[in-house]
């Protein structure tokens, strides 16, 4: 079939020259797309057709995409790049572009930072490109970073090109960075003709403010451990990503694989040289210490009020909870809570803010008032209007709980509510103690009812115990399992009597006022 022409193919099949048309433009060959990725735009799937009838019948070939057409002779020019950050009101997709000539115009490739975007979405932004391509983070069938691209004249219509494919239009092979290795001063200062050389790890959340706090830190105080520890955590962990994205790129990763697969991966990935290499060396790892010293630098730093850190914070917040002084973060809202939630606003005690409050997570301009538990000693702050489904001036309460509670406490109940709580012998409320885990919680088969379940158990026997980490082994409480999984009211109160009874016989061995009271059915 490849030495038909077109008018052969017309006669042999009976298909006119518009309708070849139609296939080679993907006008009959597409997939829909998600509409929730990129409502309006389809991709693709006749790019092989499409790259056969280029390549064999060149009066077709300007309906097909760009890059699937043969190339020609190319005399390689890269034009540099631009790097664009998120910008409120604008194009809020962080990447870096560089752009080179080709036969039918200019070609912009963009490399996304975290984050990734369509190439449709690039073309306003990009306004001197005839055809974007996108370097996704997902990988192709070769093993090598998927590519997808547009043309400008068919912007709704998004193909997958080959690394080949690009490498012959632009006249040389195609740069690719880890994302971890995205940094834009790199970025903007590379050519093609650079060697390789060794780049700052990019990270997220960043590192960099770390370091600058603990170099403002007197050596060896918790603050500067603390800063130099986390920021060698999130460095290291970048630069073993790195690493491994590189050697994934320089040698197959799959022996098995038959040899002509193997052939062709080897072919595409010649296509692609890497231009940097991650800097090793780390000024913070010499002075990373131990996690109790850790978490006395973050405590420290939670009473603090100045800006560097707040930004430091938000950042630790992103990358790790197990340093936090408290436990997990829940919300109060005064008009849509029981009795206990009540109880736990009104003690609240305005205070000035720290940091602790400022990197609660959300936007200052949000915050209406700061506060303090005084009984926790946790952060408490008020917005207004944060959940749809009340009332736009409706103030909502946010903190956190707990670790543990106070040496020597003997809980006297349970209450169930969102957020769960507890009361101890001396009629003090809690949030109810928690790490690392993924809350506490009642009512359905899952891991809140299994988590709360075991940390009762601990309280039971030892009121001040500490709560469970996200990865520590911890009793089996099959019995409060089974209750805690039955259905309830919100503000339901479980005192330690009815607690430990559950404990040693389970929800069948109540009493039949116990059970009336407490097991019944209650509806969804």
């Amino acid at each position: 079939m490849n030495d038909m022409t077109a008018e052969k193919l017309q006669e042999t099949f009976q298909i006119s020259r518009e309708a070849w048309r139609r296939i080679a433009t993907g006008a009959d060959m597409i997939e829909p797309m998600d509409p929730q990725y990129n409502s309006g735009v389809t991709k693709w799937s006749g790019a092989g057709f499409a790259r056969w009838l280029a390549a064999h019948h060149p009066d077709l070939a300007h309906h097909t995409p760009h890059l699937l057409r043969p190339a020609g002779p190319v005399t390689p020019r890269y034009h540099g790049g631009l790097y664009a950050a998120r910008e409120p009101g604008g194009f809020r997709h962080e990447h870096f572009a560089g752009q080179w000539s080709t036969g039918y115009g200019r070609l912009a490739i963009a490399y996304p930072g975290e984050g990734t975007f369509g190439p449709e979405a690039a073309l306003d932004h990009l306004p001197d490109a005839t055809t974007v391509i996108v370097v996704q983070h997902a990988w192709n069938l070769y093993g090598l970073p998927e590519l997808e691209a547009v043309d400008r004249q068919r912007p709704g219509l998004v193909y997958e090109p080959r690394w080949s494919e690009v490498a012959a239009h632009i006249g040389g092979p195609i740069p690719w960075w880890p994302s971890a290795l995205r940094r834009r001063e790199h970025l903007l200062g590379w050519s093609p003709s650079r060697e390789p050389e060794a780049v700052e790890i990019v990270t997220w959340p960043s590192w960099e403010p770390l370091y600058d706090m603990a170099l403002r830190e007197a050596k060896g105080t918790p603050v500067r451990v603390a800063c130099f520890s986390i920021g060698h955590e999130i460095r290291s962990q970048a630069v073993e990503f790195a690493d491994f994205d590189i050697a994934h790129m320089n040698g197959s990763d799959e022996p098995e694989m038959p040899s002509g697969y193997r052939a062709r991966q080897a072919a595409e990935r010649a296509c692609m040289k890497i231009p940097a290499f991650p800097i090793r060396d780390d000024p913070g790892e010499p002075e990373v210490g131990p996690a109790k010293v850790i978490r006395e630098g973050v405590a420290q730093m939670w009473q603090r009020t100045d800006d560097l850190t707040v930004e430091c914070l938000i950042r630790v917040s992103m990358w790790t909870t197990r340093y936090r002084p408290f436990g997990e973060p829940f919300a109060v809202i005064p008009n849509d809570t029981t009795a206990a939630g009540r109880e736990w606003v009104r003690r609240a005690q305005r205070t000035e803010p720290t940091a602790a409050h400022w990197a609660w997570g959300t936007d200052r301009d949000d915050v209406t008032g700061t506060f303090v538990d005084p009984v926790t000693g946790s952060p408490v702050v008020t917005e207004r209007g944060r959940y749809m489904r009340q009332p736009f001036d409706e103030v909502s309460y946010h903190s956190y709980a707990p670790h543990h509670l106070p040496a020597g406490s003997v809980i006297r109940e349970v209450i169930l509510d969102d957020p769960v709580w507890v009361r101890t012998h001396d009629g003090t409320l809690y949030p109810f103690p928690t790490m690392g885990e993924s809350g506490v919680s009642f009512g359905y088969s899952g891991t809140g009812p299994r988590t709360l379940a075991r940390l009762i158990g601990r309280l039971l026997d030892d009121g001040s115990a500490h709560s469970l980490a996200e990865d520590e082994d911890g009793d089996d409480e099959s019995n409060l399992l089974r209750f805690l999984q039955m259905k309830h009211l919100s503000g339901t109160r479980l005192p330690r009597r009815l607690l430990e009874e559950i404990r040693a016989k389970g929800p069948d061995g109540l009493s039949l006022l116990d059970r009336l009271r407490y097991t019944r059915p209650r509806g969804d």
